[in-house]
C-alpha cells in the first residue's frame, strides 16, 4: 500500500511540474518574444512586396532600410526565442521561419543576383571596349574570361531567386548582353587561345603530330570568323608562331627549293622535267603535257618568282600562295597570283597537286 502511494505521489508530482503556470519572469520573456516576432512579421510583409517583379515592373534593389529593419527584427527575435524552452519556443520559431525567415532569405538571394548582374554589365562594357580597340589582345580575353566567369556565377545565384519572372527578368536585364557579347566573339577568342597554345606546344618541343593537329583546329576556327581584318590579324599572328616551328622551316625551305627547280624547267622548255613536278593526281594531268609542250613551243616566256608564303604544312601536304612575273618574247610582262596545293611522295619529294587562282576563289565567295 505504501508503494503505490508512493508512485502515485510522484505521478501527480510530474503532472504538476508540467502544468504548472508559468512564473512571471517566463510569461514576460514570452510576451516580449510574441511581440518581437509579430514586429519582424510586419517588415517581412513590407520586404516581400519590394523583391517581386510581378509588383514592382522592374529589377532593382529593396529599400535597403525595409530590409535592414526586416534583418534586425528577425535576429532580435531569433535571439529572444533562443531564451525560451518548451512547445510555445517551437510554435514562434516556426511562425517566425514562415512569415519572416523565408522573405529575408529570398531577399539576400534577390540582392546578390542584383549585385552580380551589375557586375556583369560593367564586365560586358569592359569587354566589348577592349574588343573593339583590340580583339586579339591578351587582355581582351582576360576580359572575356572574367566575363564568363561572372555569368557563371550569376547561374549559381539565380537559383536563391524566387519567382520564375523574376529570374527572367534578372536573366533580361543583366545576363543576356553579357551572353550576347561572349557568342559574337567566341570564335575570335577560342581562335587566339588556339594559337598560344600552339605556341607553347612548339616552345615545348611537342611532336609533329600534336602540332599539326593544333594547326588544323586553328584553321578551322578561323573558317568561322566573318570580320576580315580580324582574321587578317589571327593569320598573322599564326604565321610568326609557327615559324617558330623546325619541322616547319625545314619544309618549307624544300618548298622554296621546289619552286626554284620549276622556274628553272620552265625556263629551260625541259618538257620532262617540269612534268615531273606534277602528281599524277593534278587535274588534267593526262593532257599536261600536251598543254606544256605547246606552251614551250608557241611561245618565249621566261619565268621568275616574286613572292613565295607557304600557309600550312600538314601531312605532307602543304598550301602555298605563289607571286609570279612572267615575261613574253622580252617585251610584255605580267604578275600573277597562283594558290597552290603539293603534295609529298613517297620518295619525299614535293609535287604539284592541285592548283587556283583569283577567280576559283571569287566563285566560291
Amino acid at each position: 500500500m505504501k508503494k503505490l502511494l508512493s508512485i502515485l505521489l510522484t505521478a501527480l508530482l510530474v503532472v504538476a511540474y508540467f502544468v504548472a503556470p508559468l512564473t512571471s519572469a517566463e510569461a514576460a520573456s514570452l510576451s516580449k518574444a510574441e511581440s518581437l516576432v509579430k514586429i519582424a512579421e510586419q517588415h517581412a510583409g513590407a520586404l516581400k512586396w519590394q523583391i517581386s517583379y510581378e509588383l514592382t515592373k522592374e529589377i532593382k534593389n529593396p529599400d535597403m532600410k525595409i530590409f535592414n529593419d526586416t534583418k534586425n527584427a528577425y535576429l532580435n527575435a531569433k535571439k529572444e526565442l533562443d531564451q525560451l524552452s518548451g512547445q510555445k519556443k517551437e510554435d514562434l520559431k516556426k511562425r517566425l521561419e514562415s512569415n519572416v525567415g523565408i522573405h529575408y532569405t529570398r531577399a539576400m538571394g534577390y540582392i546578390d543576383a542584383i549585385t552580380s548582374g551589375k557586375k556583369i554589365v560593367d564586365k560586358t562594357n569592359k569587354f566589348n571596349t577592349l574588343f573593339a580597340a583590340n580583339p586579339t589582345a591578351d587582355a581582351t580575353e582576360k576580359s572575356y574570361h572574367e566575363l564568363s566567369s561572372e555569368i557563371r556565377k550569376q547561374a549559381i545565384l539565380l537559383y536563391r531567386v524566387y519567382g520564375k519572372s523574376t529570374r527572367d527578368a534578372i536573366l533580361v536585364k543583366y545576363k543576356t548582353p553579357g551572353e550576347k557579347a561572349l557568342q559574337s566573339s567566341k570564335y575570335v577568342i577560342t581562335t587566339k587561345m588556339h594559337l598560344d597554345a600552339l605556341d607553347r606546344m612548339i616552345a615545348e618541343n611537342a611532336d609533329q603530330q600534336t602540332v599539326e593537329t593544333q594547326v588544323i583546329g586553328f584553321f578551322d576556327l578561323l573558317d568561322a570568323i566573318e570580320e576580315e581584318a580580324i582574321i587578317n590579324e589571327l593569320y598573322e599572328t599564326y604565321y610568326e608562331v609557327i615559324r617558330n616551328d623546325s619541322s616547319f622551316l625545314a619544309q618549307e625551305s624544300e618548298i622554296i627549293e621546289f619552286f626554284k627547280k620549276s622556274d628553272e624547267y620552265a625556263n629551260e622548255e625541259n618538257l620532262e622535267a617540269t612534268l615531273s613536278l606534277y602528281s599524277e593526281e593534278y587535274p588534267g594531268y593526262e593532257t599536261l603535257s600536251e598543254l606544256i609542250g605547246s606552251t614551250f613551243q608557241d611561245y618565249d616566256i621566261k619565268y621568275e618568282t616574286l613572292g613565295l608564303e607557304v600557309q600550312y604544312i600538314l601531312e605532307g601536304t602543304a598550301f602555298v600562295i605563289h607571286d609570279q612575273k612572267v615575261i613574253m618574247d622580252e617585251n610584255d610582262s605580267f604578275e600573277y597570283t597562283a594558290y597552290y596545293i603539293l603534295e609529298k611522295d613517297e620518295a619525299g619529294n614535293w609535287k604539284y597537286l592541285d592548283s587556283f587562282d583569283e577567280s576559283d576563289f571569287e566563285e566560291v565567295e
